[in-house]
Formats: C-alpha cells, structure tokens, sequence
C-alpha cells in the first residue's frame, strides 16, 4: 500500500519550516521534507505535502485564519511559492560559477520579481528551459506581490515558485 509520503523511510524524513503561498492565504508550517531538502520534495512525483503546526494568513475576505493546526496535508498543485524560513545548506550538485539574470515570474493572482542563478558556461537561450524543466524552480531576493489585495507584498531571500501555476515569465 502506498502512502501519501511515497512511503520513504523515517530515516530520510525530516520536518522543515516553511513559508506557503497560495492564490487565497500565506501558511507559515512545517514541511515534512525528504533527504533534508526542500528542493527534492517539492519536484517529486507526490502529490501532496505533509505539515504540521500550520498557520495561515488570509489574504482574501473570506479565507479562514488559522493557528497552531497539528497536522495536516496539502495539495502540490494550490501552492504558488515555497520558501525555507532557514536556509538550507547548498545542494551537492551545486556549481560553483553562476550567473545571476533577472526573473519576473507572473501567476494568475501573484507576481514574483527577482533573479535566478545559471551555470555560467551555460548559454542564455538554455535559462527558459532550465527554469521549466522542473515543475519547482528557485528565485532568489526576490518581491512577492499579490494583485488585487493592497499592501500584500513583500520580500523575501529565495522562493521556489510552482510553474504550472505561470502565465508568463521573462527573463532579463
């Protein structure tokens, strides 16, 4: 039988606390996440994450405040950004020469304004297909802006922003 978590041992589970942006509230929680990072979790195939002590932020009238909420599990798909509240140490696979370019990821009710990282020997016509390759990929100091909700922006260091949520990107 299959778990909701993919059924990966305890050993490689841990819980990391996080900031969650949906198109109707801001969660702050903590992410059960796999091998010590975000990063993995977000981008696998499972569908739902599981949290716990989840607090929420409504941004629209009508959402629903919540604090301190033991458990519970929430859907990949709703989840416009994602971010670690600490950071997180760099990956293995990280190349030491990047290049930082300008990114403006726009969702349906949120933008995102920041940049991303490249491998500098890679050519900048690769950078879209780079960012689409996963369905999770990272911007760093970057400004949330939610439309339509005065006063609801602010910024963060890193975000990991949910590309099936994009209805456009540009890269400067």
């Amino acid at each position: 039988m299959s778990s909701p978590s993919g059924g990966f041992t305890a050993a490689n589970l841990s819980w990391s606390k996080v900031d969650v942006l949906t198109a109707y509230e801001r969660l702050t929680a903590e992410v059960q996440v796999r091998g010590g990072r975000l990063r993995e979790t977000i981008n696998d195939p499972e569908p739902l994450f599981h949290m716990r002590n989840v607090s929420a932020e409504p941004l629209l009238p009508g959402a629903v405040p919540l604090s301190g909420v033991p458990e519970g599990l929430f859907n990949k798909n709703l989840i416009g950004g994602i971010r670690t509240i600490e950071p997180e140490p760099p990956p293995p696979d990280l190349v030491a020469d990047m290049t930082r370019r300008y990114v403006m990821f726009q969702g349906a009710n949120f933008m995102v304004t920041g940049a991303a990282e490249f491998p500098s020997a890679t050519e900048p016509s690769m950078h879209t297909e780079i960012l689409m390759k996963s369905r999770f990929f990272a911007m760093i100091d970057v400004t949330v802006t939610m439309f339509g909700i005065p006063g609801k922006s602010w910024t963060q260091p890193n975000i990991w922003v949910n590309r099936d949520l994009m209805l456009a990107v540009f890269l400067g």
